[in-house]
């Protein structure tokens, strides 16, 4: 039997020893993300690399999401970002910034020393819709990497690429740019017709929500973001995962999986 596997297409990114990591949203996926982003800040601080964080929420701790999000009851009635921020500061010695505000596409700074990470991590599309906005402004030069979850499964994205600017694959079988997130799914702009009345904190004490669901998220996202600060490439760029029964899949950057963002009608294109 002849099995043919597919080459994978590496994205290398630059050699940037100053990286800033905007973390939009610190609930149910992004309070669990930001504790292993902190982690990876100290990591990459013990090899030579920079990483600023920030961390973007406008909302409080609330006494019905402890247990399920990553707040304890000394923390209710604080903004998430600045209790979040204040907590890993004083633990590992960083200096984090919260900004606990909406997320605008001003927040993203115009001119930096090293490479952008915008990393999404809400449940409403108009936060979505501006980070969006955020990658077409920077046409390419900013990387979202969006996580989302429903009742039992979720997804994480990354890309740079805003629509209509193709991927290219080139002979040293180099990968230059992958589709933002909102190019692959473009219903993550949308709104959420299928919403259910009640919280994601209601829906877990109902067990209409698997109360693991947010870390299975986060783990899956701070991953991506290991490779993109440590690793500096990435050779895959959509994981979805079930956890009832469980199973996971990945996207490689092969040109099969890249074929539709290859050139604008779709077809492929390799330099």
């Amino acid at each position: 039997m002849n099995l043919m596997i597919e080459e994978t297409y590496r994205v290398l990114l630059s050699s940037a020893q100053q990286i800033h990591l905007l973390l939009v949203g610190v609930g149910g996926t992004g309070s669990h993300l930001a504790v292993s982003l902190a982690r990876l800040a100290v990591h990459a601080r013990q090899r030579g690399v920079l990483v600023q964080l920030t961390f973007i929420d406008p909302d409080i701790v609330d006494e019905v999401i402890i247990g399920r999000q990553n707040f304890c009851f000394a923390e209710l009635a604080q903004n998430k970002a600045v209790t979040m921020a204040l907590r890993l500061n004083v633990a590992f010695g960083l200096a984090i910034q919260a900004i606990p505000e909406p997320f605008r596409v001003e927040m993203v700074p115009a001119r930096t020393a090293g490479e952008v990470l915008l990393i999404g991590a809400v449940d409403n599309e108009r936060a979505r819709q501006e980070m969006a906005r955020a990658v077409e402004r920077a046409n390419g030069r900013l990387w979202w990497l969006d996580s989302g979850n429903a009742e039992f499964n979720g997804q994480c994205l990354v890309g740079n690429l805003p629509p209509g600017k193709p991927v290219i694959l080139d002979s040293f079988y180099l990968c230059h740019g992958l589709p933002a997130p909102h190019v692959q799914e473009p219903g993550l702009l949308e709104p959420d017709r299928v919403a259910p009345p009640l919280s994601c904190a209601q829906m877990v004490l109902r067990e209409e929500q698997s109360l693991m669901v947010n870390q299975m998220a986060a783990a899956v996202a701070a991953q991506y973001a290991y490779q993109f600060v440590l690793l500096r490439q990435l050779t895959s760029f959509d994981t979805r995962f079930n956890l009832s029964p469980f199973v996971a899949q990945t996207k490689q950057t092969t040109a099969t999986n890249l074929r539709p963002y290859l050139s604008r009608n779709g077809t492929a294109g390799i330099s």
